[in-house]
């Protein structure tokens, strides 16, 4: 398994990769890193990134805290928090986090985390592929004390804003939807018709109007209905490119 440690505190990484090696002797740390800059350069320049399996991280790191850097990022892979702060239990869940750990925290108690990791990983392995048929149809959402339906193919984009998932449809209403994270429902889409983009947004093809180069690794979509167009994250740009083109 590959994985990446992001704690300031050599003592603290130290104990962790002993409880890693202890746990799964043949873990392989890609890297141990120390701070925002570093988190934002690793993935920005490692092609190792890409395939990382867990990452172990701190919340508070030498040059301010680890979502400055997470924020910016198309994450890999499930994240296992390792922090002395109780108060970031919730904001980590926008980070693809799989446990949150205590400092101190025992070996069990670690071992109890990779145990919940790993019980993810299985579940993810051993779904059946989602038949045509059972792709999602609709949405349903509240209003107050009502409920409505929001039909799937009326959806022309989705994104994850400010803790929320936010439905615009094809008139350009926006709804929110009941879910909260983006992963939750990107299974449930049909692949042939939807496309995330990057770490907050998937849209229908549908709405593209056009695609313009961006950088090297990445292109931007233009949608109908938006004023700004979508920036794809360099690790699903080659991917959106063989879609469209399917």
């Amino acid at each position: 398994m590959k994985v990446l440690i992001i704690e300031d505190e050599p003592l603290a990484a130290e104990k962790l990769a002993a409880y890693l090696l202890r746990h799964q002797p043949d873990v392989h740390i890609i890297a141990q890193l120390s701070s925002v800059a570093q988190v934002v350069d690793f993935f920005s320049n490692n092609t190792q990134a890409a395939s990382l399996e867990l990452i172990f991280s701190d919340v508070e790191l030498t040059d301010g805290q680890v979502f400055t850097a997470l924020e910016q990022l198309d994450l890999p892979c499930p994240v296992l928090f390792t922090t002395a702060y109780d108060q970031y239990w919730m904001q980590v869940f926008q980070y693809q986090a799989v446990d949150y750990l205590l400092k101190p925290f025992s070996y069990p108690r670690f071992a109890e985390a990779m145990l919940n990791f790993a019980q993810l990983k299985h579940k993810l392995q051993q779904a059946s592929p989602v038949a045509e048929t059972s792709y999602k149809k609709r949405f349903l959402l509240r209003k107050g004390q009502s409920l409505s339906l929001l039909p799937v193919a009326d959806i022309g984009l989705i994104r994850a804003a400010n803790g929320v998932l936010l439905a615009t449809d094809k008139h350009n209403t926006v709804h929110i939807l009941t879910e909260s994270h983006l992963g939750e429902i990107e299974g449930q889409l049909d692949p042939s018709e939807f496309f995330r983009l990057n770490r907050s947004d998937i849209v229908h093809i549908s709405t593209i109007l056009q695609v313009e180069p961006y950088n090297k690794e990445s292109v931007a979509v233009i949608l109908s209905g938006e004023k700004a167009p979508i920036i794809t994250s360099k690790t699903r740009t080659a991917a959106f490119r063989k879609w469209l083109n399917q």
